[in-house]
């Protein structure tokens, strides 16, 4: 398994926070990606590569849908290597 960063403004980048935003979780909430409630919005926690995926985290520490703690994990495994910045070998 291996951390990886991902490229801030990247493919991946933008490919996983427009599916954090059209996630069931956030329908009919205004602006979905960020879901802003009580000064708390969707975190992206990190990402890692497990073998041919990219799985990224995101949470939430207030939904406005739940008012409780949401965890979200988004694998990809057609992330380009031009989205990856630095990968660590765990």
């Amino acid at each position: 398994m291996e951390l990886v960063l991902i490229k801030i403004d990247s493919v991946e980048w933008n490919v996983m926070w427009d599916w954090v935003g059209s996630h069931p979780i956030n329908q009919g909430i205004e602006i979905p990606s960020v879901a802003l409630n009580e000064g708390e919005a969707w975190q992206y926690t990190g990402s890692f590569k497990q073998g041919d995926k990219i799985i990224s985290s995101f949470r939430h520490k207030n939904h406005p849908a739940t008012n409780k703690i949401e965890t979200l994990s988004f694998a990809n495994p057609n992330c380009s290597p031009a989205s990856i910045e630095k990968t660590y070998r765990l």
